[in-house]
């Protein structure tokens, strides 16, 4: 994240809904933070890719392509903003960011786009800082660093998510702890519990196994780290609003 304050000179607010689909957005003039109130969406640039979904707020820098995938109906708050040439903006690539302050961010996009219905620049302006403060403290909050060991568990599941073996007692035994004290700390330093974390991780790696169409359902969910093909398509269509082979067919 950029420490330098962002210099806005424009700034615009809305609330939409939406329908699945599948778009490439091209570079736009001006950057954009988006909290989902519900549904899920698939972003994919040259960057990085994630999943979207309710509760997460989404960021996308001016002068960025990228692609998306409506994955479920869904609501959200949206700011759409510019800032001075030669000003630094919030952050230089898309990013996604899960806060733990959900409330306080709700209310102050609810509150920017009362200040936008009575035409109360100044108060816009002014909000638009407001939600950066917020992303600022949600970054603060992540930053925390994690204790060694914690971040060697990590590490360590980043380069296992795939074994359907990977047990959260495990992860507890590599940390010298209760598995109780471990998700707390997990959570705690990295924003969802290792049990979400694992998880996520899986959905992300089967919806890019399905997109490459090389692979049946049953490998899919075998290579991602699901013990059967039952269990992988219920986790799937909770987390992803559809069946793995709907998903393909999008």
């Amino acid at each position: 994240m950029n420490k330098q304050v962002p210099l806005i000179t424009k700034v615009q607010y809305f609330e939409t809904s939406y329908e699945p689909i599948k778009a490439n957005v091209s570079a736009r003039n001006f950057s954009s933070v988006t909290y989902r109130k519900s549904g899920k969406v698939f972003f994919s640039s040259n960057e990085n890719q994630f999943i979207s979904e309710e509760g997460t707020l989404t960021f996308m820098p001016a002068g960025c392509n990228y692609s998306t995938e409506i994955l479920t109906d869904g609501e959200m708050f949206v700011l759409h903003y510019q800032v001075a040439e030669g000003s630094s903006d919030i952050f230089d690539k898309p990013t996604l960011i899960r806060p733990v302050y959900k409330n306080k961010i709700i209310d102050v996009f609810i509150e920017a786009l009362s200040h936008s219905i009575i035409g109360n620049e100044f108060a816009c302006m002014a909000d638009a800082y407001k939600i950066f403060s917020e992303i600022y403290k949600e970054i603060y909050l992540r930053e925390m660093k994690p204790p060694k060991n914690l971040a060697f568990v990590k590490q360590f599941i980043d380069q296992n998510y795939t074994l359907s073996e990977l047990r959260i007692s495990t992860l507890a035994k590599l940390y010298k702890t209760s598995e109780t004290y471990f998700r707390r700390e997990f959570k705690k330093y990295y924003g969802e519990s290792p049990i979400e974390y694992i998880k996520r991780r899986r959905i992300e790696m089967a919806c890019h196994l399905l997109r490459t169409e090389l692979y049946t359902i049953t490998d899919v969910a075998s290579r991602s780290g699901f013990e059967s093909i039952s269990y992988f398509s219920l986790e799937f269509k909770r987390c992803v609003g559809c069946s793995p082979s709907a998903y393909r067919n999008l």
